[in-house]
């Protein structure tokens, strides 16, 4: 498969995809391990109403053993912030 083709099946830009290789790949110069986060909308109790689940702009973030529910209205400086934090526990 070809780097084109394999954005193309999991929706990446070429671009995305690139800086994404050059940071793994510093990484790998530098020791420092390459982790990567696993992120979830989080869907609601179903509306009674229309008994459909609704869907927030809240999501959650799972790192290493920690779960941080992020609301919408989040700031991304102090979510930076505190990333850096668990990437150093």
């Amino acid at each position: 498969m070809t780097i084109r083709d394999w954005c193309e099946k999991n929706g990446v830009s070429k671009n995305q995809y690139n800086y994404w290789n050059q940071r793994v790949r510093k990484s790998q110069k530098t020791g420092k391990e390459t982790t990567f986060v696993d992120i979830t909308p989080i869907i609601s109790p179903v509306d009674t109403e229309s008994q459909n689940p609704v869907v927030t702009s809240d999501f959650q973030i799972f790192f290493n053993s920690f779960q941080v529910r992020v609301p919408f209205n989040f700031s991304p400086n102090s979510l930076a912030e505190l990333m850096k934090v668990l990437r150093e526990l």
